[in-house]
């Protein structure tokens, strides 16, 4: 199995002063014998055997060791981390 982190944009919803988040954080559990989803699809994904974890949310202009986004990145790295090194 591999492991990839997936970072994904979107608009953000909503109207000024409550927008909310634009970046999310996945990660992809990915069979050795399956190329990996570039759509995150939860019907795809469990029809391939595909596991993904959402790792959390952020906002484009705090990125961030602290911030909401750089949390989820790091969350995201250390499961990467840990199904990859075996």
């Amino acid at each position: 199995m591999q492991a990839y982190i997936e970072v994904r944009t979107q608009p953000a919803k909503g109207t000024w002063p409550n927008r909310g988040p634009n970046k999310y954080v996945a990660v992809q559990i990915v069979p050795d014998d399956v190329k990996p989803l570039t759509v995150l699809n939860d019907s795809i994904a469990r029809k391939r055997g595909i596991v993904i974890i959402r790792c959390g949310e952020g906002y484009h202009n705090r990125t961030g060791p602290n911030s909401m986004y750089g949390k989820a990145l790091r969350k995201a790295q250390n499961i990467v981390n840990s199904i990859n090194e075996v």
